[in-house]
């Protein structure tokens, strides 16, 4: 079954439009953008994280208050919320939007991101030991129905127990390490990726397949695309080379970095 996924900012920035940023959360944006992307049929929209940006959980609460049917995608970071709270604040996100939520792990790449939440000193590799750590805590949250401990390398939890549970909520999760896959094998309902060449697809969906079955599970995939839209095929590819222009300018100039790197890294 193939589910399509659309995205929701907080406001209107790209990488080829500065758009009208009077506010970091414009609420009339993030309306239309509910409205339109429901109208249109769409199962999911990503909600991204940010270490300077609106909260995604909350956005996602304020959506799913504004729609029936539409399903979201939160963004969410280990490490910078107690994983047995995490797993109540998703679970009750879960409850109050009907089973409309998913969410997808971000375990972080750069330091520099990192560091503006007083994440200092830890490396990549230590960020994937951390998130599995945190996975392992947060479904234990979800699906006990007795208190239990767990004593690991992050955390040390005595007699956690959650009166609310999700009804519904699929984990995705990327990263193309061999720490990453890993992780991703052993917690992920779903796997997220980039769009690439059809090889290097094929090769990255192999060896997530591999990494699940070594945990004796089955795993989704979700492929992330920008599509460019013309009326015809050479101008669709002409537009291309526009926008990859304004991109490379702005890079150069220093310019705005889409929430979407930080939704996925």
């Amino acid at each position: 079954m193939v589910h399509f996924i659309g995205y929701i900012g907080f406001n209107n920035r790209s990488e080829i439009h500065a758009g009208v940023r009077d506010r970091a959360l414009d609420l009339s944006y993030v309306r239309d953008a509910l409205q339109v992307q429901e109208e249109g049929g769409f199962d999911r929209v990503l909600i991204p994280f940010g270490s300077n940006s609106p909260e995604s959980q909350l956005v996602a609460a304020y959506g799913a208050a504004l729609t029936s049917r539409l399903g979201f995608l939160v963004a969410h970071r280990p490490g910078f919320t107690q994983p047995t709270l995490a797993a109540r604040q998703l679970a009750t996100l879960d409850q109050l939007s009907q089973g409309r939520v998913a969410v997808h792990i971000i375990t972080g790449g750069a330091d520099s991101e990192m560091a503006r939440d007083g994440d200092v000193g830890t490396t990549k590799a230590d960020r994937y030991i951390r998130s599995d750590e945190y996975l392992d805590i947060l479904k234990q949250e979800w699906s006990s129905a007795a208190p239990f401990d767990h004593d690991g390398r992050f955390y040390h939890i005595r007699q956690a127990q959650s009166s609310i549970h999700p009804q519904n909520l699929p984990v995705f999760f990327g990263g193309t390490s061999a720490e990453a896959l890993d992780v991703a094998g052993k917690h992920a309902d779903v796997y997220a990726t980039w769009g690439e060449t059809l090889e290097a697809t094929r090769e990255i969906i192999s060896r997530v397949r591999s990494s699940a079955a070594r945990h004796g599970r089955k795993i989704g995939f979700s492929l992330s695309l920008r599509p460019v839209i013309a009326d015809t095929e050479e101008a669709a590819w002409q537009r291309a080379e526009e926008i990859e222009n304004l991109v490379s300018c702005g890079s150069r100039a220093g310019g705005i970095a889409s929430d979407r790197a930080s939704a996925t890294e």
